[in-house]
């Protein structure tokens, strides 16, 4: 890894232009260019660029490059040394290799159906128009106290049945990031919240409060709820991504159960210990 300025000025150039020279490739496959013959190994840029990614680091500098291809190239030195090929053998190494190359094909495959894959805009809107555009969806705006014992909240309700304030106790009372708003949360849709606090809501009626805490995986809360609404369907635009991404999955999900359907799958009895002594 030693060369004179020149070299190392022309090797980072060719580092910079490592990313978008990948992303160039996918719509337009280069050739790999060797950045380093180890051995007559040859160590691309395709080879950095994934090495780069994989250990989250994108230097900018043509020091920083350096050293990143150099730790590369020990990867590289380590893993093709007689001692690293004897290590290859064990049976753990072989099985994290096979899982490694078998997740890295099945995303490339994934990818590759998913390009090839042509969404209708009509049948689009006609699953928009079925999900959404008719769909009943109700909004709920309220209040909440969060307490860390159902005690606190039965005498959190006490106070509010003699005529206490919610909004005031809630910035006295509760533990929820909500206090300094009065407990309030706004505008919010039933599948937003944890189950247990969306029912309770909907079994309120609007300016009511929940008569017995309300127990969630945060703790314990009494709820206000101080409105309600029918919610407007989403835009068709916002939710059209969604849409396209669940078709593409439904249609992959058929490509692989293909798949699986002319694949031989036997599921292996394990050899009891009892069984080897």
């Amino acid at each position: 890894m030693r060369g004179n300025a020149t070299w190392l000025t022309a090797l980072a150039l060719c580092l910079c232009v490592t990313a978008p020279a990948m992303a160039q490739e996918q719509a337009e496959p280069q050739p790999p260019q060797t950045l380093v013959k180890l051995d007559g190994f040859d160590i691309t840029n395709l080879h950095f660029a994934l090495f780069a990614t994989q250990t989250g680091r994108n230097p900018d500098n043509a020091e920083e490059q350096i050293k990143l291809l150099n730790e590369l190239v020990n990867n590289f030195m380590v893993a093709n040394s007689p001692e690293g090929q004897a290590l290859a053998s064990d049976p753990e190494i072989v099985a994290a290799l096979d899982v490694a190359r078998a997740r890295l094909v099945a995303q490339a495959f994934i990818r590759d159906q998913i390009e090839k894959i042509a969404i209708d805009e009509a049948v689009l809107r006609e699953l928009y128009e079925l999900e959404y555009a008719n769909a009943k969806r109700q909004e709920y705006k309220a209040r909440h106290i969060l307490l860390k014992d159902e005690g606190e909240a039965k005498e959190v309700i006490a106070e509010l049945d003699g005529g206490a304030d919610f909004a005031t106790l809630a910035a006295s009372r509760s533990i929820g990031p909500s206090k300094s708003a009065g407990g309030d949360l706004g505008w919010f849709e039933a599948d937003q919240m944890v189950s247990e606090f969306s029912q309770a809501t909907a079994q309120l009626a609007d300016g009511s409060y929940s008569a017995t805490p309300v127990k969630t995986q945060f703790g314990w809360h009494v709820i206000l709820r101080e409105d309600s609404r029918e919610a407007p369907p989403p835009e068709f635009e916002s939710v059209k991504p969604e849409l396209a991404a669940r078709l593409q999955q439904q249609q992959i999900a058929k490509v692989i159960t293909a798949i699986r359907d002319n694949s031989k799958i036997e599921i292996q009895q394990p050899e009891s210990p009892e069984k080897k002594d």
